[in-house]
């Protein structure tokens, strides 16, 4: 039982791995397993809760995440440091993405979201930032638990919890973010362009405040918000340490620190607009 139960579980596997931005369900990946358990419905259960069962075990393995209720997907990394793993929704063939991380980000069109949760204070701290002008400017607001709207146009609703956050060159009015203590939805109704979502791991967490307190050890206060000194520390790490860090969101990290000691309302960089 368990050779068959191990090769089950790894044909599974090559079934979400081939097709990593996919979601599947348990029924769905019962029928492609074995179709003629479909004619018994007593074998066709028997069959959904072994692959239940095996997907409960991918998922404790790492390899795989459920991202809506009975929905599983491969999880997909940026590279094989497996410190930033991202998804993209919409247009794929799902539209719901659930999750758990204090730092991720939100690809929409030009514009990246980062969401910041703050260790302080109930709430989440969100930093659009946007280069299609030539320069890096970012507008900050706070958010705490609730349904968000981001798009580019100003939805009239009666529910005074679903806010829209509005940029010019978010090309979509229809991607809603739902915050619910360490959990946070997305959804994006099928999109053409979809919404992309990267996150960084617990490892990838602790690996990038770790460099983000160090940067803030060498650098002047004055400078903790310059991109540009940001930039050469990630680019001297990686020439003396071979330690390659993502620029975004290791700005991102050091942001995390650096907000924990910011007042509500207070804009303490010169580059930054709060909405």
């Amino acid at each position: 039982m368990e050779v068959t139960s191990a090769g089950q579980k790894d044909k599974i596997w090559h079934i979400l791995e081939q097709e990593p931005h996919r979601v599947f369900a348990a029924q769905g990946l019962a029928a492609t397993l074995n179709p003629t358990a479909a004619k018994d419905p007593n074998q066709q259960q028997q069959l959904v809760n072994e692959i239940l069962a095996d997907l409960s075990r991918l998922v404790e393995e790492g390899k795989v995440r459920e991202v809506a209720e009975g929905g599983f997907k491969a999880r997909i990394f940026t590279n094989e440091t497996r410190y930033i793993e991202h998804a993209f929704i919409g247009g794929m063939g799902n539209t719901d993405f659930r999750f758990s991380s204090p730092i991720f980000r939100l690809n929409i069109g030009v514009i990246g979201m980062y969401f910041i949760k703050s260790p302080s204070e109930e709430n989440w701290m969100v930093l659009v930032r946007d280069t299609t002008g030539g320069t890096c400017f970012s507008l900050r607001t706070r958010l705490r638990e609730g349904t968000y709207q981001i798009g580019n146009q100003v939805q009239e609703v009666e529910d005074k919890g679903f806010i829209s956050i509005v940029g010019r060159y978010i090309e979509k009015k229809h991607v809603t973010i739902t915050i619910r203590g360490d959990v946070i939805f997305v959804e994006d109704l099928k999109t053409s362009k979809g919404t992309r979502v990267d996150l960084l791991t617990e490892e990838g967490l602790t690996r990038y405040q770790e460099a983000a307190r160090e940067f803030l050890k060498t650098v002047e206060p004055s400078n903790c918000w310059d991109p540009v000194s940001r930039g050469r520390y990630v680019l001297d790490q990686f020439l003396r340490h071979r330690q390659n860090l993502e620029v975004t969101f290791f700005g991102a990290a050091v942001d995390s620190i650096l907000l924990q000691t910011i007042p509500v309302g207070s804009n303490p960089d010169p580059r930054a607009k709060t909405l």
